[in-house]
């Protein structure tokens, strides 16, 4: 299928036989590099039926990021699943890891390129007060679905507070929590900012799947204010439909997909994101 005029198209190094066309549909998909659940705007090649996600298309081959400070991520292709004898997982969202992800071999820190776009502080109704921070795991309980957070989270220090990246943006209200009364005097509006930039607005080079190593002018690998999505089940219930659905918590790796492309449509519940 030959392009239109003014599409754009990619090579990349996940499918090197063929340019990538980007297209824009309600079809959903399995993204060839990551191996996680999409939909809407991709690159693909018609021909083999191989579909890559757009941040996975033009995303740098190495990262700066907040979420491993001490040094650069460095963007690695895992092989099948059949030549290998370890699993991996995401460090921040716990998922299981196939195809593209970034990785710190020193720290054996790895994660999901889609789950490098989460915003490092967000707002929340539950928390008016202040910033939450995404920060690693460790015990503490979910302040919407009051259970237990196993995986990084977004958390006050100062007020206790505490959410799953699953339930950032689960309708709520301050009335809702119950361990600090100063919540009775927080507002139950937010103010919506103006949507952040699509992806790739930052590039004009789309070889390899890589920007040109100056693209990015800021102290972290991806233009902040991209993240959270819209969940609104419960982290229990979440985690039984994983594993009914098998192949590694597909389902969770859709809702971490849908929480960049919400905050790129300006799609705004309980948070602000970027502050």
């Amino acid at each position: 299928m030959a392009p239109l005029h003014g599409q754009k198209t990619i090579h990349h190094f996940t499918h090197p036989n063929h340019k990538l066309l980007e297209i824009n549909d309600d079809n959903e998909y399995l993204c060839g590099g990551c191996k996680t659940p999409g939909s809407s705007k991709r690159f693909r090649c018609h021909g083999c039926d191989f579909d890559l996600h757009e941040y996975c298309g033009i995303c740098p081959m190495t990262l700066s990021s907040f979420m491993h400070p001490q040094h650069q991520l460095n963007l690695v292709n895992r092989i099948p699943q059949a030549t290998r004898q370890n699993a991996r997982s995401c460090d921040v969202c716990g998922d299981s890891i196939e195809g593209l992800f970034y990785r710190c071999k020193l720290c054996e820190f790895d994660v999901h390129p889609v789950c490098t776009q989460l915003p490092q502080q967000v707002r929340h109704v539950l928390d008016a007060a202040h910033p939450l921070t995404l920060q690693p795991f460790s015990s503490a309980w979910c302040m919407v679905c009051r259970n237990e957070c196993t995986s990084w989270r977004y958390r006050c220090g100062i007020c206790g507070v505490d959410i799953h990246l699953e339930c950032l943006l689960t309708p709520c209200d301050h009335a809702s929590r119950s361990t600090s009364s100063s919540s009775t005097t927080r507002s139950r509006s937010v103010p919506q900012p103006a949507a952040p930039p699509a992806f790739g607005a930052h590039y004009a080079n789309y070889n390899y799947g890589a920007p040109p190593l100056g693209a990015y002018n800021y102290a972290y690998g991806v233009p902040y204010g991209f993240g959270p999505y819209n969940s609104v089940m419960s982290h229990q219930q979440q985690q039984g439909n994983e594993q009914q659905a098998g192949g590694g918590g597909g389902r969770f790796r859709r809702r971490m997909f849908k929480i960049v492309g919400n905050i790129a449509l300006g799609v705004f519940t309980n948070a602000v994101f970027g502050v």
